[in-house]
């Protein structure tokens, strides 16, 4: 009979125990939030001020793990309202039904609002502490409408990568604090699960750039904001995200900034 050693037994024992006590743990994510206003002025909603804007959010896990996937987010720029039906539209659908989403020539001049990087990491959903590989994407912003957007997740040469991925994702603004309309969106299932993995996004930034038209308004030409502030609250602007996981579970991390 083949002997086992005292060390080896010690080994498997404490593989085992391991294994268990990351069974017995699950996965706590850690969040911050950053961002600014340009100009910081708060408007007024009868002389609302036109802005850019521009935010960031990192995603952690407080043993060092792979954070776990986050379906939802809804972001926040206190006072900060969105008029989408005075600038030309690109829709989710549109860059999604051109070449299977791999380019946005389909969108009109004018939509296009904003750009960011987004990083991710992957691992296996079966093993929280495995972080198999980064990857590194573009997120371009498009108007598609009053109260809708288009965010355009997708692999530039710039970009370190290791999946050519593209796809566009519909959004929507919902009613925020001081007047605000806030963007959210859901995160679509192929892009937080694949293959027996999770991507689990790490950090988001973004800017939306201050985009100006005039327009008739009552028969008197005005000129409008894409993006417009018209409150603060006590000379700060609360930038705020509420993560929501795949268990419903919402978690709000909110930032002051000056205004």
């Amino acid at each position: 009979m083949r002997r086992i050693s005292f060390a080896a037994i010690v080994v498997v024992a404490l593989v085992a125990i391991v294994a268990v006590a990351v069974a017995q743990d699950q996965q706590t994510n850690t969040y911050t939030v950053g961002g600014s206003v340009s100009p910081a002025h708060p408007g007024s909603k009868k002389k609302p001020v036109p802005v850019g804007v521009k935010f960031l959010y990192t995603v952690g896990e407080t043993h060092g793990w792979r954070p776990s996937p986050v379906k939802r987010y809804t972001i926040d720029f206190y006072g900060v309202r969105a008029n989408g039906k005075y600038f030309p539209k690109c829709t989710a659908k549109q860059i999604n039904a051109d070449q299977s989403g791999t380019s946005d020539d389909v969108c009109p001049k004018g939509s296009k609002v904003g750009t960011g990087k987004i990083a991710a990491v992957v691992g296996p959903s079966n093993d929280p502490t495995a972080k198999s590989f980064t990857c590194g994407l573009t997120v371009d912003v498009y108007n598609a409408g009053q109260g809708l957007g288009t965010l355009w997740i997708h692999r530039t040469p710039a970009d370190q990568c290791p999946v050519d991925t593209h796809q566009a994702i519909a959004t929507k603004y919902v009613a925020g604090p001081g007047g605000s309309t806030a963007l959210q969106f859901d995160v679509p299932p192929e892009l937080l699960h694949q293959l027996g993995l999770d991507i689990a996004t790490t950090s988001v930034s973004s800017t939306i750039k201050k985009v100006t038209r005039i327009v008739k308004i009552k028969g008197k030409k005005t000129k409008v904001g894409y993006y417009e502030s018209i409150a603060c609250k006590a000379k700060k602007r609360p930038i705020s995200v509420t993560f929501t996981s795949e268990t419903n579970q919402s978690t709000p991390i909110s930032k002051d900034t000056p205004c």
